[in-house]
Order: C-alpha cells, then sequence, then structure tokens
C-alpha cells in the first residue's frame, strides 16, 4: 500500500491510501457537521473537463475555479445524520445532471468522510489530479461558505473562489511519489507569498501617538507578541515568509544603560525612537522589541523557532550603506566601522574624506563642508530630540 498525508487550509488532512484496485481518500476538517458538503473534484483524463466547477444554490454553491480541467465532480451531503453522495461528469461539453455517484462510496466516521474508489473506474490514466474542499450550505443565503480546501494557501470566505494549487496522484507503482503539489502552470513548487510585519507597530495597541513621545508614552511592538496565534493567523491566509521589517538594533533615544546601551546624540536622531534604517549593529537587535532588553537575542531566535514551527520562513533587511554615526557593535567589536577603518588601524579623524575611512570627518577649519544642525539657537534647544531626554 502507498500511502501519503496532505495538510490544507483550516486544519485540513487529507489522507491518501492506494493499493492495486482501490483507491481511498479520507478528509478530516475541524467541526465538519450537518448541512455541510465536502466536494472532491477529479481529472481522470478521461474527457477533457472544465476548470470551472458547476454552481447552484443549496447544492454546489457559489463558482469555484480550479488551477487544472476537472471531468469529474463528486460531493458528500451530510443532512440530518445521513450521507448522500452524489456526482457530475463532464460529457459531450457540458457538466452533466447531478446523480447518485457511481463507483465511488462514501462514508462518515469519527468526524471524517471517506471516499472509496474502484481504481477501474477512473480511467487507465496513470495520474489523477485532485482538489478538495467543503462548504457550509446554511450560509449566504444557500450558496455557502467555502473552508477547508487541500491548497492550505486558499482562505476559507464567502462568494466565489480560485484554488491556485492542486494534487497529482502518481498511480503508477514505479513512480517515486504518490502526491506532487502542481499549479495551474505545472510547476511543482507554490508560489513565495511574504507578509511585511515591521515588528514596532505589528502588536503595539498603544494609540497615544504623541508626536516625538517616548518609548514609554508611545507603546511598541514586542517579539514576544507575534505569537502562535499570530503566525497560525498568517499562515492560514497562505503567507510562506514572513519579512521581519526594522529588527537590527539602531540608534536611539531610549535610554539603555543599564546593559550597556546608554542613549545616542540626540543630533544624530530622526526622532526619539531613531530610524529603523540608521543600524547601530549588524549583529544585534533592537532591545525595543524585547520584554528583557538584556534577553534580546535569545527572544529573538525564539520568535524565529516559532515562525519555523509555523512552516515558513524569516526575513529580515540588511542595508549594508544605512549605517548610524554611533555605530558600535557588542557583539562583534572587531568589525566596528570607525575604530576598525583604515586597515583596521582606525579611522584618521584629522582629514575630511579618505578611501581608507568607514565615515567623513567635518573640520571646523574650514576644511571642509560646514556642520549646521538645527538643534541650539542662543544656546537653547531647538530640535525635539535635543528639548526632549528619552
Amino acid at each position: 500500500m502507498r500511502e501519503v498525508s496532505i495538510h490544507g487550509a483550516d486544519h485540513a488532512t487529507i489522507d491518501v491510501a492506494l493499493v492495486e484496485t482501490k483507491l481511498t481518500i479520507r478528509y478530516h476538517v475541524p467541526n465538519l457537521r450537518d448541512r455541510s458538503n465536502v466536494y472532491l473534484a477529479l481529472g481522470t483524463h478521461r474527457e477533457i473537463g472544465a476548470a470551472v466547477l458547476p454552481f447552484d444554490r443549496n447544492q454546489e454553491g457559489s463558482t469555484v475555479f480550479l488551477p487544472f480541467k476537472s471531468d469529474l465532480l463528486i460531493f458528500a451531503a451530510v443532512k440530518n445524520g445521513k450521507l448522500h453522495c452524489y456526482q457530475r461528469k463532464w460529457a459531450d461539453w457540458k457538466w452533466s445532471d447531478r446523480t447518485t455517484a457511481n463507483g465511488c462510496v462514501a462514508s462518515f466516521d469519527n468526524g471524517a468522510l471517506t471516499f472509496h474508489f474502484q481504481r477501474a473506474a477512473l480511467s487507465a490514466s496513470k495520474s489523477l489530479d485532485l482538489v478538495l474542499y467543503a462548504k457550509e450550505l446554511t450560509e449566504n443565503d444557500g450558496w455557502g461558505r467555502f473552508y477547508g480546501c487541500s491548497d492550505k494557501g486558499t482562505a476559507a470566505g464567502l462568494g466565489d473562489k480560485y484554488i491556485p494549487h492542486y494534487c497529482e496522484l502518481k498511480l503508477d507503482s514505479t513512480a517515486a511519489e504518490l502526491s506532487i503539489e502542481r499549479s495551474r502552470l505545472n510547476v511543482d513548487h507554490s508560489r513565495i507569498r511574504i507578509y511585511q510585519l515591521f515588528v514596532r507597530l505589528f502588536s503595539n495597541t498603544n494609540e497615544t501617538r504623541k508626536l516625538n513621545g517616548t518609548l514609554a508614552q508611545n507603546g511598541v511592538g514586542k517579539f514576544n507578541d507575534i505569537n502562535d496565534a499570530a503566525l497560525d493567523g498568517l499562515r492560514k491566509m497562505g503567507f510562506t515568509h514572513i519579512w521581519l521589517t526594522g529588527v537590527l538594533q539602531q540608534a536611539t533615544g531610549t535610554d539603555y544603560s543599564n546593559i550597556g546601551q546608554p542613549a545616542d546624540d540626540p543630533d544624530l536622531l530622526k526622532g526619539l525612537a531613531g530610524s529603523p534604517y540608521a543600524i547601530k549593529d549588524y549583529f544585534d537587535v533592537c532591545p525595543d522589541y524585547a520584554e528583557r532588553p538584556k534577553q534580546r537575542l535569545d527572544e529573538f531566535k525564539s520568535l524565529l523557532k516559532r515562525i519555523h514551527r509555523h512552516d515558513m520562513k524569516a526575513l529580515i533587511d540588511f542595508v549594508p550603506n544605512h549605517v548610524a554615526r554611533s555605530y558600535g557593535s557588542d557583539v562583534m567589536p572587531e568589525l566596528n566601522f570607525g575604530t576598525r577603518g583604515n586597515d583596521g588601524a582606525g579611522d584618521d579623524t584629522s582629514i575630511f574624506f579618505s578611501p581608507q575611512n568607514n565615515f567623513f570627518y567635518l573640520q571646523p577649519d574650514g576644511h571642509g563642508p560646514p556642520l549646521r544642525l538645527p538643534t541650539c539657537k542662543e544656546g537653547q534647544p531647538i530640535s525635539p530630540t535635543c528639548k526632549l531626554e528619552a
């Protein structure tokens, strides 16, 4: 016996088992109940088929568009505790009327619906294309709510649905795999979908939004707030990657002297929070996002593990030329820019520009552009970052 398990949307699982003469497809999705219909669209390659499934109020519900041409639609309806199994076939360039299923027997047990096929009823093709999903027909005025699709990237909801991926079952016993995920263009891999997540804002429920406010006044998102519930929701939406924007340590007006990270010079900041593209340490993460700032890297690593546990990958920004003037790495001090420039001897601060330096150095003797920062006038601070201490 050859077997495979397919994980779909909304925690649906499809267990496929194939022996020489029989094919069994077991479908389980939480809360499958009375008046729920389960639909199995197959491409048996017996006929040319259609990529648009039939639609009908209180029967098939609203339209479903497939990534392949189906020639057989099997659906099981649970009504008043009884199971009914029907079929429609593509013939003579149209879908046939609904009839009792022939060559397929359905059973319902322990919250799972199982389709039993005789291999001979599925044509002589060595492969079979399939999509599975359920509809709750008590909703949307009989047109149904779509959920539990075999394509985990297809979200539940009302109205017409397009399913971008399907399973190709290899019925030949010599095939290396029983099931291969395919798309409309017949490629073997799913399309990448990236969710950009700005950690500072994602889970911050503080609505103060004070102009040039401090961290305590305006709040901030945390690594730990990107929890299993949030990641589960993103995965259900079909995202494959999480782009964690602005996680590297940046210059900031927030004082972390208790962990050896004092506030940066306010003359060099864009607001008290600073900019996520003024990197202070390429080998560290922003302590603002940690419940325990001293353990910020551990909390970040825990977030990465959570992302991977939900079958997604993580991306971060790495922009080499967005360097804060106060750059200084505690993690990799041997790679500090200013102190390790000039072939390791440190920058020559006596000249405005040198190709061996990592920074420009403004000079008071007129041999370089003048420094004009709008921070003080007649001895009084005028810029917001000079007026306020984080």
